[in-house]
């Protein structure tokens, strides 16, 4: 097949390169993950192109680099020198120029700024108006995207432009279709477009001289397991509520079946409210409560030091504490106690572990959080050797009593908190094709179980098989006025390799050798199933939360977790509240 011999047009500054100085031109373009770049091989006869020359190059100058065959020589990249290398012999003396096209001006500048309820594409254009200065804009079209997806709030300081960009890019939906790709275009235009939305002109048909095609298993992950926020009680009520109350709630009154023929107030799940003291007494209050329909009273009878009282779980429901690292509850105690009491917790080998508490109000309620667990367990006044948190089969709560002084004393909303919510999603045929290969992704943004696991099922879908990759080099191409770039979608037939598909121009690369006078043109191509929006697995819309890029995304409440807690790396200490915003006392 014969075409006709490669034609370039080259200038930088006011100065225009002859081809026939040209000794080699490479030019590779790149979108998203990288920027476009290039080298030319200058003949530099007489020192033409040294500072002294009639052509003198220099770092910093911008100009371009034109290709094609024929009459057609299209831009291919708007670009700067940031590298000149001059190379001599006795008798040969080159030069050497490289640098990169405009996008190189997205890692010039740090960004120190909050965005708050804006859109994805509304970053973007900020960020190239103040902070870049690239056009955005080709004859009245506006070449940055509308997405789908609103961040209610960006927190950034010293972050560079090309992080925030590429983050949007990555986070971003469209239709349902999560993904961005941005570059910078042969005139020097920035464009941001969903990914796969674009497609080359060109034709490969019978232009493909060399391919290379494989499947790689790098990329499969077939069990997804992902994390949310640290709000997740136990027991678990209702899905994304971030508090418990059913323990004293929902509950029935067993007459005369506790100690000393006192009454039992029974969960139909969980288990059971008992005395440990003797005249003390159990009763359901609907008058004085915290919240809900009902608190758990506790009568006293007579002068005990103090009274006891303790919920023991039934089998298999036991309470991990290392998974729930926070005990929440609120308390309401008369004027006839002091203000002192205990915590203690019984794991399933009869080992126990106790802790004073201190409480700060009478005839009100009290709302209280203790941190335990193994990350917690430094603050506890009493632990037995080999205790087990994660197994935790009884508590009781102890308030001490004033001298010959007997009262009653309430315990309401009582829960085990700060779990992280979770989903683990599998794929077995993947798993029994190519192994099992795990993900797990902690996401703060997430609020309920019910997000994990559209989240998880997103990425599985997404991560479940091979990503196909093709390399594709011509010397024959003849793309006219209309270069091949990265982001566009190709058709490739390979009849031997049985490849008839669309496939996404990873790279670029035009190849121009003097000697030869040949042009090859190289492509990176690559194939994955689109990761597909949470929502679309929940059938219903939803909006990105994000609060910083640092990979931390606070919860709805606002509310850290506890120093340790949980799984993950976003631990913190902090003083926290309950569902109202109202603030409980750490006791740690």
């Amino acid at each position: 097949m014969s075409v006709e011999i490669p034609k370039m047009a080259i200038a930088f500054g006011q100065y225009g390169i002859p081809q026939t100085d040209v000794i080699e031109c490479r030019v590779h373009l790149g979108c998203t993950r990288e920027v476009s770049s290039f080298e030319l091989l200058l003949q530099n006869w007489n020192g033409k192109y040294s500072p002294n020359g009639s052509v003198p190059l220099a770092v910093g100058m911008d100009g371009h680099i034109d290709i094609g065959r024929g009459s057609n020589i299209p831009q291919i990249i708007t670009c700067r020198i940031e590298s000149i290398k001059r190379e001599s012999t006795a008798t040969e003396h080159y030069v050497r120029v490289s640098g990169r096209c405009w996008g190189e001006r997205l890692f010039r500048r740090t960004v120190t700024k909050t965005y708050e309820n804006k859109k994805g594409e509304e970053i973007v254009k900020d960020l190239l108006d103040y902070y870049v200065g690239l056009s955005h804009v080709r004859d009245g079209t506006e070449l940055v995207e509308a997405t789908d997806t609103t961040y209610t709030k960006l927190e950034y300081e010293n972050t560079p432009v090309w992080d925030i960009i590429k983050y949007i890019a990555e986070s971003a939906d469209k239709q349902g279709v999560i993904g961005f790709d941005f570059r910078v275009t042969p005139d020097g235009k920035f464009e941001f477009f969903p990914k796969n939305s674009k497609t080359s002109p060109v034709s490969l048909s019978e232009k493909i001289e060399e391919s290379e095609y494989a499947k790689k298993i790098e990329r499969i992950r077939n069990r997804i397991t992902v994390y949310g926020v640290a709000e997740k009680p136990f027991p678990l009520d209702k899905d994304g509520q971030p508090y418990s109350d059913t323990l004293t709630e929902d509950l029935t009154k067993s007459q005369g079946t506790g100690w000393n023929g006192s009454d039992e107030l029974i969960h139909p799940v969980y288990g059971k409210w008992t005395v440990l003291t003797g005249s003390t007494n159990l009763d359901l209050d609907t008058s004085i409560r915290y919240a809900g329909n009902k608190s758990v009273k506790v009568i006293e009878y007579g002068y005990m030091y103090y009274t006891d009282v303790g919920f023991q779980f039934n089998s298999g429901k036991e309470v991990n504490a290392d998974e729930f690292p926070q005990v929440i509850f609120a308390i309401y105690i008369d004027d006839a106690h002091h203000q002192t009491g205990y915590f203690r917790a019984q794991d399933i080998n009869n080992k126990y572990a106790s802790k004073r508490l201190s409480f700060t109000k009478q005839n009100e309620w009290e709302k209280i959080i203790i941190p335990w667990g193994s990350q917690n367990a430094e603050r506890w006044d009493w632990i037995d050797a080999g205790f087990d948190w994660t197994k935790i089969k009884a508590v009781d709560i102890g308030v001490d009593q004033k001298y010959a002084s007997s009262g009653v004393w309430r315990i309401d909303m009582f829960h085990f908190g700060y779990g992280k919510w979770k989903s683990i999603q599998e794929d077995t045929n993947s798993q029994n094709a190519y192994g099992l290969r795990e993900l797990v992704e902690v996401d703060e943004e997430l609020c309920s179980d019910n997000s994990c696991e559209r989240r998880a099922k997103a990425l599985l879908s997404h991560l479940k098989d091979p990503a196909e990759y093709l390399t594709i080099k011509s010397t024959v191409l003849d793309y006219g006025n209309t270069p091949l770039l990265p982001g566009d979608k190709i058709h490739v037939a390979l009849p031997n390799e049985n490849v008839d598909s669309d496939f996404r121009i990873e790279s670029v690369e035009y190849h121009v050798d003097a000697k030869t006078q040949t042009l090859e043109v190289s492509l990176e191509l690559g194939k994955a199933p689109p990761l597909l929006a949470d929502y679309l697995y929940g059938l219903r819309s939803t909006t990105v939360t994000v609060e910083k890029l640092a990979r931390t995304k606070l919860g709805r409440f606002k509310i850290p977790t506890m120093a340790g807690a949980g799984v993950g790396v976003h631990a913190r200490g902090h003083e926290a509240g309950d569902e109202a915003g109202d603030q409980w006392p750490n006791l740690g």
